[in-house]
């Protein structure tokens, strides 16, 4: 499927269908996934470490289903 001009696209809606399925689970991370994600980089940003950690679980959660990886996450918080 990688190589064809429409890959993007087919992964977008991939993602997309299958978030759908969470939405109401785990809003927080839906959004973050349906709005920030493109291909296969997401920048997002919270008001505390406690919101992005529960973020990050969710999210991972969400596209653990789906046989998807999240990884390199990056945060700006000393801690």
């Amino acid at each position: 499927m990688f190589g064809v001009n429409v890959s993007p696209f087919l992964l977008s809606a991939t993602i997309k269908h299958h978030i759908e399925k969470y939405c109401e689970q785990h809003p927080e991370a839906n959004e973050m996934l349906d709005t920030y994600l493109y291909v296969d980089d997401a920048i997002s940003g919270v008001d505390d470490i406690s919101q992005a950690l529960k973020i990050l679980k969710d999210a991972d959660a969400v596209m653990k289903n789906a046989s998807m990886k999240l990884r390199k996450w990056n945060s700006n918080d000393q801690n």
